[in-house]
């Protein structure tokens, strides 16, 4: 490990000394003196060694491999040919590549070796392949600036176009971001194309096993540099963040937290003398980000700001030129930058005074990169939190294990006075600080909630914002802290100025949340941009015709008279049906007589043919002489009493 100088000295006291185009470009830039990082990477840089860097952000890494790379390729034997690569330097984002690009193009623009030192940068989403690849032959850059994903393209999938067997320097910028964005794969492939004596550099201010891991497969017996901070206030502590930042952290229910964003930029930029101040503020989610930039936008107190939005779903051309905007402004216009942490490293934004955290980020490392945005090359800056009170309040002492000492903040009253906070009252589970009572949070969030009425794509915004923080709050790193069953959902949403609460997993089932919805006749809220609000209106009417008829609707009860006339016809009617029963009663009686005379009758007829049929049957045996006149009498008539 190489001994960091207690001071870092001037220029001039470097082993190897600068060329003096150099010198006069860091005196026009106004650094006379090394920062430790400086003083300490330069010269190993210099006498050939491989160098792994580990120092808090805003400590001068930048100038650490630029001066390097340029004072290297000065010093070679014999010039690059045209399609011959001197150095390579591997950023995670496009506006870190950008910023570096920048800083080159101030040391070599009048450089007299300007064609030796030619640099180009290759980032991707704002050209194609195509367009780089005629540039490299056009331009024919001797140092590289970009993103893993395009210059991986340029090393590898090109035939051939660039030459790295001369390269001389690799320098990974802000290494363990790399990293953590899924880079490997691409870092791999891109070393692998490169020969192995050269000298690589890793800058990063955090130190992660994945980096160990990289160190070993693509450095040779690397020096590593570690630039510490004492903490002041506790001698013979290491800190993580500059001295010259001083972090706080306030403690507020959910639906306070936007109104004390706001008192705090007036309050801010009221005590700065009534000049201007430049302010970041972090968001959790990139629908945060957009919501939130409408709304601010329109808020009546933040006229006198600038306001600017920045995340990573943003087209690139869109993000570049927001970032040259911001970065450009005029040191008098008090300014805001809305943004993700795809702004939380490695950005040197010039004049940023405050940095404020909306949303505490889902990676506890990102914490001390988002504010490391200001305080930067040995400036002073402050920095804020925003924690709901209960559990949340943890976080101030899990900090504190990562060598991140912060100050509580007093809360803003509506006249910008401070109520000055409570020391938690701790339990064992969760420290809850006590409620702050603030009757014009209700009149805040209804000027909001007037914002929001005046497009109904806002509407849809809040919702998106909304749903999104929820999901984002339920993956943090820090889970047993950030708990969204200890989170007041209502509040919350009340906060983000939703009229009504949306339909999400985590309000399913739940009956006690409070929420005070806005009444409004949904059916004309309608969208600012014609098509949009054509579209809806077409959708709610194929909707209006989709529903079923309504059935028919029950009879109104009728006057009592109409009552009364019809129960005398009900009864009529029951009489008629008892004269029509007893008739057809009757008809059916005379019927069945008839039928029964009719039988006997028959029965009586059928008895007198029987008795003629044996009279003649008995009256040919007679004839016959088969039997006798007595016979035959008997037969026929039967005997006679005198017989008997």
């Amino acid at each position: 490990m190489a001994t960091i100088p207690s001071y870092a000295g001037e220029w001039s006291s470097l082993a190897v000394p600068l060329t003096d185009s150099t010198k006069e470009t860091l005196d026009v830039m106004g650094f006379t003196q090394m920062t430790p990082v400086q003083a300490a990477a330069i010269p190993l840089f210099m006498k050939n060694k491989d160098v792994v860097v580990e120092a808090v952000t805003g400590s001068g890494k930048t100038l650490s491999f630029v001066i390097p790379v340029i004072e290297k390729l000065m010093r070679r034997e014999y010039t690059l040919k045209n399609n011959e690569i001197g150095a390579v330097i591997i950023t995670p984002t496009r506006e870190l590549a950008t910023q570096i690009n920048t800083v080159f193009e101030i040391f070599i623009k009048d450089h007299p070796k300007k064609k030796q030192l030619t640099h180009a940068l290759y980032i991707g989403g704002t050209t194609t392949l195509a367009e780089d690849v005629a540039n490299f032959k056009t331009e024919h850059p001797r140092i590289l600036i970009g993103t893993p994903g395009r210059l991986e393209e340029m090393l590898t999938k090109t035939a051939k176009l660039t030459n790295t067997k001369e390269l001389e320097m690799l320098v990974l910028d802000e290494a363990d971001r790399l990293l953590d964005m899924g880079f490997a794969q691409q870092l791999s492939s891109i070393i692998a194309n490169l020969p192995k004596q050269r000298r690589t550099g890793l800058f990063s201010a955090t130190m992660t096993d994945a980096i160990t891991e990289l160190v070993r497969a693509g450095l040779r017996n690397p020096v590593r540099v570690v630039v510490k901070v004492e903490d002041l206030e506790n001698q013979g502590k290491e800190q993580r963040t500059p001295a010259s930042l001083k972090i706080n952290y306030l403690l507020c229910d959910p639906d306070q937290k936007m109104a004390q964003v706001v008192r705090l930029l007036l309050k801010e930029l009221d005590d700065f003398n009534h000049g201007a101040k430049k302010f970041i503020i972090y968001f959790a989610t990139c629908a945060s980000v957009d919501y939130f930039y409408k709304i601010m936008s329109k808020l009546t107190d933040l006229k006198p700001f600038s306001i600017h939005s920045l995340h990573g779903q943003m087209d690139t051309k869109r993000r570049t030129a927001t970032y040259a905007s911001f970065v450009g402004l005029p040191a008098a216009t008090p300014a805001l930058l809305l943004c993700t942490d795809v702004a939380s490293r490695g950005l040197d934004i010039p004049d940023v005074d405050y940095v404020v955290q909306f949303d505490p980020p889902q990676d506890p490392k990102a914490f001390s990169h988002r504010c490391g945005r200001t305080a930067r090359a040995g400036r002073n800056g402050k920095a804020t939190v925003f924690l709901n009170r209960g559990r949340e309040e943890v976080y101030v002492e899990f900090l504190k294990l990562r060598k991140i000492p912060m100050e509580p903040a007093p809360y803003l009253m509506d006249d910008l006075s401070e109520y000055p906070q409570v020391a938690p009252q701790n339990d064992d589970e969760k420290p809850i600080a006590p409620e702050i009572p603030d009757p014009s949070i209700p009149k805040f969030v209804q000027e909001m909630r007037q914002i929001v009425k005046t497009d109904r794509d806002l509407h849809d915004k809040s919702f998106k914002a909304f749903t999104s923080f929820i999901r984002a709050y339920s993956k943090h790193d820090a889970s047993y802290i950030f708990r969204v069953k200890d989170l007041d959902l209502g509040k919350a949403a009340t906060g983000f100025g939703l009229l009504r609460l949306p339909k999400m997993p985590e309000l399913k089932g739940k009956t006690n949340v409070a929420f005070e919805e806005e009444t409004i006749d949904w059916d004309n809220f309608k969208f600012l941009d014609k098509s949009k609000e054509a579209k809806r209106v077409k959708e709610l009417e194929e909707y209006k015709k989709s529903i079923p008829a309504p059935k028919q609707a029950k009879p109104k009860v009728k006057a009592w008279s109409d009552q009364t006339d019809a129960k005398d016809r009900k009864l009529e009617r029951k009489l008629k049906k008892e004269r029509k029963r007893e008739y057809l009663k009757r008809q059916r009686e005379e019927e069945a007589n008839k039928e029964k005379e009719g039988k006997m009758k028959d029965d009586e007829d059928e008895d007198d043919w029987d008795d003629l049929a044996k009279e003649e049957r008995m009256a040919k045996k007679l004839k016959k002489g088969k039997i006798n006149q007595m016979e035959f009498d008997d037969a026929v008539f039967g005997a006679s009493d005198d017989d008997e």
